[in-house]
């Protein structure tokens, strides 16, 4: 796996020397492109379509390379490195002591962050979307199919009594008493903070 690295060059010694430096590294895969300097002066320099396909031969994608392309015509020069995982820091910061250009790539957006949420810890933690949101029944309106019962209580509402409406039945019905009184046992035992508050 490897990252691309594209650095731009006000001249062709820069260019040439930031990318000798790379080889000198161990970097084997190392393009450079010499822009025109003639044409610094030319805002309307036309990009080369040569000069695009090469960059796309190099394994760049052919919207950076119209956009590198634009600047060669102005008389930037261009060295692109493969970099394997694990090494493109380096690279970077090899590059940026031969004082680049600003990047002419635009970076991709970050992505916006979940907002934690006590009632959904678990999305929240992972920054997972919702599958349904203030749905008393999900399940049901995922599937599209009835559930049986809109009562919470199916088997005791209506002609069987509760057994118990103990929170500890076992230990009420042999009278014996409850290990612990919280209501959060296994938090409290390992003291750890709790994920979604009751």
């Amino acid at each position: 796996m490897t990252q691309t690295i594209g650095k731009l060059f006000g001249s062709p010694s820069q260019a040439t020397a930031a990318a000798d430096r790379l080889k000198a590294t161990g970097y084997r895969h190392v393009f450079v492109f010499l822009g025109d300097p003639s044409g610094a002066d030319d805002a309307d320099a036309a990009v080369d379509p040569g000069v695009v396909k090469a960059m796309m031969e190099a394994h760049i994608y052919k919207s950076h390379a119209q956009i590198y392309a634009g600047h060669l015509a102005k008389g930037a020069s261009l060295v692109l490195v493969h970099a394997y995982w694990g090494t493109a820091q380096k690279a970077i910061t090899l590059l940026k002591s031969f004082d680049p250009l600003p990047d002419a790539i635009p970076k991709p957006p970050v992505p916006s962050r979940f907002i934690y949420n006590e009632r959904t810890p678990f999305s929240s933690t992972f920054e997972l979307p919702l599958l349904t949101e203030k749905v008393m029944h999900p399940a049901e309106t995922l599937s599209g199919i009835g559930s049986l019962t809109k009562r919470p209580r199916l088997f005791t509402s209506g002609w069987l009594p509760m057994l118990t409406g103990s929170a500890a039945p076992l230990s009420g019905l042999f009278n014996l008493p409850t290990l612990t009184r919280s209501k959060t046992p296994f938090s409290s035992l390992l003291r750890l903070p709790l994920l979604k508050r009751m």
